[in-house]
């Protein structure tokens, strides 16, 4: 099972200011953030292993309950990327077997996660461009900023 990674400069970007909060203290915080934002401006971004921080293999309790949701929107950006229509039911069940694994913890495949984890990276990225390089110094900014940015992006949709 491969697991969730986060690019080092985030765990960084995040960690200064914001793993101060008591309600936002696991690694997988900074990478769910990441991740939305990288799903919600659909787009992909590779980063080498050598520049990433391993995290977990599964959803962690806080957010077990959107495991499901989270590999749902990955699977539609997926399928969209790959022109993947829902009525052709081959190719999608095909395109999900690849991403999918039910015997992993996060019932991902080893390639699903690898595809996973670029949306995270390229959501970091994208963080760092609305945030203009300059970092939130409390969750409150961040979360305001972030759902205005991340709304943004969807009504262009």
């Amino acid at each position: 099972m491969a697991p969730f990674r986060l690019h080092r400069d985030a765990q960084d970007w995040f960690f200064k200011d914001l793993y101060s909060s008591k309600s936002f203290k696991i690694g997988f915080d900074a990478f769910y953030f990441c991740f939305i934002a990288g799903i919600s401006i659909d787009r992909k971004e590779y980063c080498p292993q050598s520049e990433t921080e391993e995290l977990v293999d599964y959803f962690p309790e806080k957010y077990a309950g959107r495991g499901n949701l989270l590999i749902s929107l990955f699977l539609t950006r997926e399928l969209e990327k790959l022109g993947v229509t829902m009525s052709d039911k081959k190719e999608v069940h095909s395109t999900i077997a690849h991403l999918v694994s039910l015997d992993a913890r996060n019932h991902l495949s080893t390639e699903g996660v690898h595809e996973f984890n670029k949306y995270a990276h390229a959501g970091f990225e994208m963080l760092r461009e609305w945030f203009n390089e300059d970092r939130p110094r409390s969750l409150e900014t961040f979360l305001r900023t972030f759902k205005l940015k991340v709304d943004k992006v969807l009504e262009g949709r």
